[in-house]
């Protein structure tokens, strides 16, 4: 008798596991490939994001994030695979098993479409660089800064310090206010019998001297430049001024130019117009 069961299992050593020695070493032959990769994903996406711009810290931590992702769906799928494979080796039916998951993860798909609805929307945010910490954008009525950019979530900062976290699958169409470079829109109402080109004169005055010698000069991209006459409402005439700046450092230079211009228009006792009045 006993020696029937050396004999038996023997014979399953010999066969069944063999098999299953050689599909754990499979599996982790197999991690290691799928590490490396990731890895390699990684520093290629490095490279071509560097080729446009620099990395910064948190683009490169939301990289490594997204190779992790990636590496982690797959090492689950062959922990999944090679634990049924070695359960069906020891004699296990693992058909009912598997029928039993496929109507458990059912059910969980129908209850959780709202989550996985997010977590694509966050792996589309974070593979396609849509946004980065520190952009300034807008979802819907919430515009603020990014402080923080989650695989299901999004949270952004409005300009009262409201916090507010979007879920990703809510993004349908996001406006990135500070991508690359943004925009200074200065409008300057003055009295209507004023004489335009003098004061058109005085503000291409300060936009130069903004552009040249300022603390805000280092921000600036092309510009300030005056446009001209924009709009006339009431006993005000508008004139509109813009500027390029670096990204997010539109609203210092604004400050800048509207303290000069405050300034020099005083000076010249420029009356500052009012669109309200008729």
């Amino acid at each position: 008798m006993n020696q029937e069961r050396v004999d038996r299992l023997f014979d399953w050593a010999t066969t069944s596991g063999v098999r299953i020695v050689a599909m754990i070493l499979g599996a982790v032959v197999l991690y290691y490939i799928i590490r490396t990769l990731s890895r390699r994903l990684f520093r290629v996406a490095g490279r071509k994001m560097s080729d446009s711009y620099l990395v910064t810290r948190e683009q490169e931590m939301r990289a490594k994030t997204l190779a992790g992702i990636i590496r982690g769906v797959f090492i689950a799928v062959i922990v999944v695979v090679v634990s049924m494979m070695t359960l069906k080796e020891f004699g296990y039916d693992v058909g009912p098993l598997l029928a039993g998951a496929g109507i458990a993860g059912l059910a969980i798909g129908f209850g959780a479409q709202t989550l996985v609805k997010d977590l694509i929307g966050g792996f589309f945010v974070l593979s396609e660089g849509q946004f980065y910490v520190g952009d300034v954008i807008q979802v819907g009525a919430v515009k603020g800064m990014v402080e923080a950019i989650k695989l299901r979530t999004t949270l952004v900062r409005d300009g009262e310090g409201i916090l507010h976290i979007i879920p990703n699958g809510e993004m349908r169409v996001v406006s990135n206010l500070t991508r690359g470079w943004s925009r200074v829109n200065l409008d300057v109402s003055v009295d209507y019998r004023e004489d335009m080109d003098k004061v058109i004169g005085i503000l291409a005055q300060v936009a130069a001297s903004v552009a040249a010698d300022s603390p805000v000069s280092k921000y600036l991209i092309e510009g300030p430049s005056v446009l001209g006459v924009e709009n006339i409402a009431g006993k005000a005439v508008t004139i509109r001024i813009i500027a390029q700046t670096e990204p997010f450092k539109d609203p210092e230079v604004a400050r800048e130019l509207r303290k000069r211009i405050a300034t020099a228009l005083s000076a010249e006792k420029i009356e500052i117009g009012d669109a309200a009045a008729v």
